[in-house]
């Protein structure tokens, strides 16, 4: 039986304790040092060489497969987005002005990276969207763990408020409301990492999983 065909054990604050020291345990928390203490020394977007600085190592470091880091970057500090992240509240528009780029006339949307630029400048704010979490989320829900529901057609890879509201019902809905954003992430990134082993340093190949009652991820 295959990593991904196993139940997912039902989330609690010891399941959370457990996941965060094995990722305390290797080298995961050293890059993710590294990478807060880039974002926080470069806390503007306002100039190429800090912006670009910043998109190459995450692209690089957490292995997203974005094409055109200096575009993205140009892209980023044409967007003014310092005044957005700073506010008290999860702005959407910022993920999605972020994510979309146009390349050569044809649009992509750097979805997963948006969220993850996002966090690391907002850790406190901005949940980060991965395919393999998304799938384990949905599975969790297949199982009937129902922490949340939806409308028909929400989607969270097409609509960051709903996976941002997700992720906020996950927390409450499992007593984790101790841990912070980023440590749920952690702990969910650990937990997916776990059912779906790929080769170190490879972006996810997951496809979307698919709906569980009017959910997708």
């Amino acid at each position: 039986m295959s990593a991904t065909a196993q139940p997912v054990p039902t989330p609690s604050p010891d399941q959370v304790r457990t996941y965060l020291a094995q990722w305390r345990g290797g080298d995961n928390e050293k890059i993710d040092a590294a990478l807060r203490a880039t974002f926080e020394a470069m806390p503007q977007n306002t100039d190429i060489g800090a912006v670009g600085v910043k998109v190459a190592a995450l692209n690089s470091l957490y292995a997203t497969g974005m094409l055109g880091v200096l575009q993205v970057a140009r892209h980023i500090v044409s967007l003014d987005i310092d005044a957005a992240i700073d506010q008290p509240d999860m702005k959407r528009d910022v993920i999605e002005r972020i994510a979309r780029v146009s390349f050569h006339g044809k649009m992509r949307r750097n979805y997963s990276f948006a969220t993850k630029y996002c966090s690391f400048h907002r850790p406190d704010l901005y949940p980060i969207y991965d395919s393999l979490v998304a799938e384990t989320l949905n599975t969790l829900l297949k199982q009937g763990e129902a922490f949340d529901d939806f409308a028909p057609g929400e989607r969270w890879r097409d609509d960051y408020a709903v996976w941002d509201r997700s992720i906020s019902r996950f927390r409450a809905h499992y007593g984790l409301e101790d841990f912070s954003i980023r440590e749920i992430d952690k702990y969910l990134w650990t937990l997916a990492k776990e059912r779906n082993v790929m080769p170190a340093g490879q972006p996810s190949a997951a496809k979307e999983p698919t709906a569980a009652r009017d959910s997708t991820a």
